[in-house]
Order: structure tokens, then sequence, then C-alpha cells
């Protein structure tokens, strides 16, 4: 896997970034809006990444300014119809906070705004990504009541971890959302439901 670039930008096309590293240029495909930020060519650039293999595509590299953008990018992709070519467009509408505030508040309408995206494939990502998306993905300010919760990727392991032992995952989900708290790594979440339960 490759975390992230960090290195000159050559050059960028129309959806994507060229940025050499160490001698290997490497491209990868971005948003608009992340085109659009990055700095000149010549330029020293950090860009966070996701490598696809597909047996239709190839390996494609995926990249974001933010690693917030990742984070989210990461949980799209889970949806199914939703590819990480309509991941990026989405974001590219919708930034991570965007995105986040319009899935917990059910705008499925602004979702859809997005290339690639109805109405029904917006209001599926709100419900299968509705219990998934927390504060840190969001505009806090515009949730009052929320307070900070875990990293939700540890968190969705935590979960993971308690079905594997015999927990229905409504349950498991139930346990991870009163445990975790703030920093917890997915091993201390995990014990922590587990005492729960």
């Amino acid at each position: 896997m490759i975390a992230f670039l960090r290195g000159e930008l050559y050059g960028t096309t129309d959806n994507s970034a060229i940025v050499e590293c160490n001698g290997v240029g490497y491209e990868v495909t971005m948003s608009g809006n992340n085109l659009e930020n990055l700095p000149d060519p010549g330029e020293n650039v950090l860009i966070h990444t996701y490598l696809n293999v597909n047996e239709n595509t190839g390996v494609n590299l995926f990249g974001f300014l933010e690693r917030e953008d990742l984070k989210m990018f990461k949980q799209l992709i889970t949806v199914s119809g939703v590819g990480p070519k309509v991941a990026v467009g989405i974001l590219g509408t919708l930034p991570s906070k965007e995105l986040g505030y319009a899935i917990v508040t059910d705008n499925a309408k602004a979702i859809s705004k997005a290339p690639g995206v109805g109405s029904k494939l917006a209001s599926k990502i709100i419900l299968e990504l509705k219990d998934k998306v927390f504060p840190t993905e969001i505009v806090p300010e515009e949730l009052p009541g929320k307070t900070e919760s875990a990293d939700s990727a540890d968190m969705a392991e935590a979960v993971d971890g308690l079905v594997a032992l015999g927990y229905s995952k409504k349950d498991a989900e139930k346990a991870v959302k009163k445990a975790a708290k703030p920093d917890m790594t997915a091993e201390q979440i995990l014990n922590a439901a587990f005492a729960y339960l």
C-alpha cells in the first residue's frame, strides 16, 4: 500500500496530478477541487493516497490533499455501487466535512449533485454510512450536542471483532458506540465494548 506521496509536482492533467518522487513520476487521480489547490509545478507537495487494484481497470492511485478526505473516500467505496472514481467525484462536489453533514442530516439531494450519483445511490450512501460517520469528519458547530468520538475505522474494526466472537452486528455496534472514547485503539475499544456486553 502506498499511504502517501511526498515529492515535486511535475504537472497535472484534467483529472490527475503527476508527482515526481526520487526520479519516478506517479500519476494520481484527484478531484477538481484538490487539483485546483495544488501548488505550482516544481514545488513540493504531500498527497495522501489509496492504491486501487482492479482486474478490469488495472492499478490506479487516488489522492487527496487532506487526510480526512481519504478517510471519507475509504468509507464511500465500501458502499455497493460506489467505485473509486465515483467516490472521488462525490468528494469533488462535497468535501468530507460537508459530505459527513449531508449524510447525518439525510440530505440526499446534496449528495446526488455529484457526477454519477442519482437519488437512489445517494440514499443508499446515507443508509449505509450514517452510523459510521462521526464528528471528526463533519463540522462540529453544525451538530450541537455531538461529542468527539473515536476513529471510525477503529470502531468498525472493534465491531467486526465482536461479530467474530458471536455477537450480533446490532449489539456489537451499540456496545462499541457506548464504550468508545477519543484516542482509543481498535483493541482498546474492543475490550471496553466486550466488558460492556
